[in-house]
């Protein structure tokens, strides 16, 4: 079934809840998860300010995210990349050779949703595996 299960970490609340969807499941089918966090590519002039922020903020989630799910009883690797979000968790999907994406919704909804695109509307629709979305 699911051996390698990823799952993209941003912060959100949703993402959080993902992540406990996600290392449930692995705990009961005996998979790994990998929590994915992707810093979205920024304008040279601006990057050099917040990038650190960025950074520091971006690793600080991935070990919180990481702290809880030791309860789970599974096996957590973290990665951090800077990339176009979607595109990214795509690429590590199926370079990675992961059985399955578990991500949070966005909560967008209607021209607000329409104008600024999800994320995981995009990784579902481009993926090389099954994805999970969790509300």
């Amino acid at each position: 079934m699911y051996k390698n299960i990823l799952i993209p970490i941003d912060g959100s609340e949703k993402a959080l809840q993902a992540a406990r969807h996600g290392a449930n499941l692995a705990s009961r089918i005996g998979a790994r998860v990998t929590l994915f966090n992707v810093t979205p590519v920024m304008p040279a002039d601006v990057r050099g300010m917040v990038l650190n922020k960025i950074n520091a903020q971006g690793r600080e989630t991935l070990e919180k995210v990481a702290a809880e799910l030791t309860s789970y009883n599974v096996q957590v690797e973290t990665e951090m990349i800077m990339g176009h979000p979607a595109e990214a968790i795509c690429k590590k999907a199926k370079t990675g050779r992961y059985d399955l994406i578990i991500m949070g919704s966005r909560g967008l909804s209607g021209v607000k949703g329409y104008l600024m695109g999800s994320v995981s509307i995009a990784v579902t629709t481009h993926a090389s595996c099954p994805v999970l979305i969790v509300r």
